[in-house]
Parts: C-alpha cells; sequence; structure tokens
C-alpha cells in the first residue's frame, strides 16, 4: 500500500502544478467533482439536476477556456462537434415561430395541433393562441438544447484539462473510486431490494453509468497489463519485484471487478449483455494494436486478470444476474412491452417525419398515437434512436449517427496510431464506453438520463486527450 500511495502523490501533485495557472486548476478540480457527484440528484432527472448539469458545464467551460488551457490536439475532431452543434441548431429551429402556411409545409401535424388549440382557446374568449412552430412541447425543447450544449462544453472542456498523463490518471482514479463507492453505498442501503438502482431510480440507468466507468476500468486494467513487466527492473529482490508487480495488477482487478459485480447486482439485461459484448471486443481488439501483437504473454496476462474479475462477480454477485438474463418475462411479450411501445413510436415519427416533434416532446407526440389498449403514460421510447428519430425526425437521426460514428471513427484511429501504451488504453477505454451504451442504447433511453450522457461526454473527452498525445493522425 505505501508503494501504491507512493505512485499517486507525484500524479497528484503533477496534475495540480503551480506551473498551471489557477482558473485551469479550479476547472481541473470542478471536473474531479462534477465527475464523482453527477449522478447523485436521480441521475439529474430532475429539474434541480439538469440545473447541476448546465451551471457545472459553464463554470468549468468557463474556467477551462479563461485560463486557455493547453491542449496537445492540433486539431479538435470538427465532426462530433458539427454534430453536437447542428443538434442544438435543430432544437433552436424547432422553436422559431412560422407563418402557419410555412409550418404546414416543414410539419403538417405541428401546423394541426396548434391549428387545433387556437381554435379550443377561441371557445374560452382568447384570441391569441400560442405562436405555430414545429415543436409541439418548446419548454422541454428549450430544456433539451441546454442540455445538448452542456454535454458539448464538458467534452471540450475535459479534451483540454486532461492534456497531461497526470490528470488523466487522476481522472481515473476519482472516477473509479467515485463508481466503486456509488456501488458500495447502494449494496448497503438497498439491501432488501431485489435490484440495485444507487441513486437513479431505474437500475437500469444505474447499470448505463456503471458500463462508462467499467469501460474506463478495463483501460486501466489493460494498461497495467501492458506496463506491468517494467515494473520490476528497478527491484532489487524477488519480493520486492512480486510487490511492485503483482499490487498494481490486484488493485485494477478489484476496480473492474467491483464495478462488474454492480452492473450484475442492477440485473439489467440490457447492461448485462452490453458489457459483456463489449469487454470481449474490447479484449480481442486490445491484441491487434501494433504494439501488442508481438506480445502474447500480454494477452494471457489480459486473460488471466479478467478471469479474476470474473470470479469475484460470480462470488458476490451470484447466480441471480445471469438467471434474470436468460429467464423469460411474459410481460415482455404481451401489450405494454417494449416492443409495442417501439411500434408506435414508429408510428410516431411518421407523423413527424422529416424534422421531428421537437427535442424533449417524445411524450406529447407518443401520446397521438398511442393505441387505447396501452393504458398507461408512456414518457421514453426505451430506445435511443427511436426516440432521436420521433423528436428530431430523420434530421436528427442523421446528425445522431453522424455523432456516433465520427466519435467512433476518429477513437479508433487514434488508438490505432497511439504509440504509447497507457494512452492507447486509455483511448480503448473510451471506444468501449461509447460501444457498451450504443449496444444498451438500443433497449433503453439512457441518453434522456442527463447524468449518463454527461459522464459519457467527459470520458469522450480524457479519450480523446490521451490520443492527441500522439499528433499522427488527422482529426475529422
Amino acid at each position: 500500500m505505501p508503494q501504491l500511495l507512493q505512485r499517486i502523490a507525484p500524479s497528484l501533485r503533477e496534475a495540480f502544478s503551480t506551473d498551471r495557472s489557477p482558473l485551469e486548476r479550479i476547472g481541473f478540480a470542478a471536473l474531479l467533482v462534477f465527475i464523482a457527484v453527477v449522478p447523485l440528484p436521480r441521475g439529474a432527472v430532475l429539474p434541480e439536476g439538469r440545473l447541476l448539469i448546465e451551471m457545472s458545464a459553464f463554470l468549468i467551460g468557463t474556467a477551462t477556456f479563461l485560463s486557455r488551457a493547453r491542449t496537445r490536439d492540433a486539431a479538435t475532431p470538427k465532426v462530433p462537434l458539427f454534430a453536437m452543434a447542428a443538434l442544438a441548431v435543430l432544437g433552436a429551429v424547432q422553436l422559431v415561430p412560422l407563418p402557419p402556411d410555412v409550418l404546414n409545409i416543414v410539419s403538417p401535424i405541428s401546423g394541426k395541433i396548434y391549428h387545433e388549440t387556437a381554435e379550443i382557446l377561441a371557445l374560452f374568449g382568447r384570441n391569441t393562441g400560442p405562436k405555430p412552430r414545429i415543436s409541439i412541447a418548446p419548454a422541454e425543447t428549450v430544456n433539451a438544447i441546454r442540455l445538448v450544449l452542456a454535454y458539448s462544453l464538458l467534452f471540450l472542456a475535459a479534451e483540454r484539462l486532461l492534456n497531461g498523463r497526470a490528470r488523466r490518471r487522476v481522472f481515473e482514479a476519482v472516477f473509479l473510486c467515485s463508481a466503486m463507492l456509488h456501488v458500495a453505498i447502494a449494496a448497503s442501503l438497498q439491501i432488501g431490494e431485489e435490484r440495485l438502482h444507487g441513486s437513479f431510480v431505474n437500475p437500469d440507468h444505474f447499470g448505463a453509468e456503471l458500463e462508462i466507468a467499467l469501460a474506463v476500468a478495463f483501460g486501466a486494467l489493460w494498461a497495467e497489463v501492458l506496463l506491468n513487466a517494467d515494473r520490476a527492473r528497478s527491484a532489487t529482490d524477488r519480493a520486492e519485484r512480486f510487490e511492485s508487480r503483482l499490487l498494481p495488477l490486484a488493485v485494477r482487478i478489484l476496480a473492474w471487478g467491483a464495478i462488474a459485480v454492480g452492473i450484475g447486482l442492477t440485473q439489467s439485461r440490457g447492461a448485462v449483455a452490453a458489457t459483456a459484448l463489449t469487454t470481449a471486443f474490447l479484449f480481442v481488439v486490445a491484441g491487434t494494436h501494433p504494439r501488442t501483437r508481438a506480445h502474447g504473454s500480454r494477452l494471457l496476462r489480459g486473460a488471466l486478470a479478467l478471469a479474476a474479475g470474473m470470479v469475484l462477480v460470480a462470488a458476490v454477485a451470484g447466480r441471480a444476474p445471469l438467471a434474470r438474463f436468460i429467464a423469460s418475462d411474459a410481460r415482455e411479450f404481451r401489450g405494454g412491452t417494449r416492443l409495442d411501445i417501439w411500434l408506435t413510436s414508429v408510428e410516431a415519427w411518421k407523423e413527424f417525419p422529416w424534422v421531428g416533434s421537437g427535442l424533449g416532446s417524445f411524450a406529447d407526440a407518443f401520446r397521438r398515437v398511442q393505441p387505447r389498449e396501452m393504458a398507461f403514460l408512456v414518457e421514453q421510447a426505451h430506445s435511443d434512436p427511436l426516440q432521436l428519430l420521433v423528436t428530431g425526425g430523420a434530421v436528427g437521426g442523421l446528425l445522431g449517427a453522424l455523432l456516433y460514428g465520427s466519435l467512433f471513427v476518429i477513437l479508433w484511429r487514434r488508438w490505432r496510431a497511439q504509440r504509447h501504451r497507457e494512452e492507447s488504453a486509455v483511448v480503448l477505454a473510451g471506444i468501449g464506453a461509447l460501444l457498451s451504451l450504443t449496444l444498451h442504447g438500443l433497449v433503453e433511453y439512457n441518453m434522456s438520463i442527463p447524468a449518463i450522457p454527461a459522464t459519457l461526454a467527459c470520458v469522450m473527452g480524457l479519450a480523446m486527450a490521451a490520443g492527441a498525445a500522439s499528433n499522427t493522425v488527422r482529426s475529422l
């Protein structure tokens, strides 16, 4: 343990070095606090939680850009930023009052809704109705725009603030320790509950938040696998050599296993499936990196480390996660299930095919086509792509695909080009976090829970910063 503390202390000193401007150090400290506490207010689904994310993003971004934080990225990724900015612009266009004739061309159903609303209000003596616009829920669209801008700020700030190896190490340590602490607190306070949900309302969303942490934990574990042999070179005897190699590896196995246990205890089938597929993908892909292909012993150590983590998961979580995953639930095949919601969401999209019903307005759009036998409130599509199609139309869907696709391409190219082993593992972790949430998002509405995309934005900034340590790849 003393050796572990000795390794952490230099990173902390370098991360908060006085060579950095005070504003930059404040921004970095605020980013660390943010990544640790963002899940606490119910996943930030309540207004105060959204306000916390927006204010934090503004403060962190302001401190970062006023301090002129250095970045090794010669060309900040333009395509993802364009896609995020375009989504915000799309939301702004959806809010612009339009002449009725124009609105009837652009979004006929929106025009019909506002016309009918004006007629109803006229019956009560009100001669002026709401201004016609594309969005059928303007207040929710305003909230969605603010959140998109907040995520963009967090991404840019993280990319600039995490521009050194020491800072990236401190960020990863704070993020992983906070994730393990969330799991430990949830496990101790929710003993009598069947599924662990942490500070989130829905266990599935707690699982999604932990998916991001698990990918980062895999990156930290893989970096140690690549670097572990180097730690023994300065050792003077066999005992010291054993300790210097075993302790760092054991700590990272424990971190990965503890977070994986948390995912298992949520019993989220989407999270379990997404993390299993992603972990298998990352391990297979990690062995194809130019720096790893010639070292079979590293792959063997990685396989043994993951096997040890899986044994820990099986011992602590038990069979419950697997049993729920393979068990058939009759409710999933009767009326009011995800399949029914997905089919009805497609019908809602057909009502607003091109520019959507307004970002954040899914519940209002869905109610227009909701079958009478579906006698309960549906507020989410339980599918991120479908939800974006309904609220953003084909334009929003294309922008979402451009955002995710460009992030994958840039991270993949930077990972392949990254010559430093530790940085390549961090970029690989970013790929894993994005892939896992993309897979899970096919059957869940993770991107509608603000804490999850906010955390993902910070981790994407981390991965971009690590990839920029080698400027051999031209950014998109």
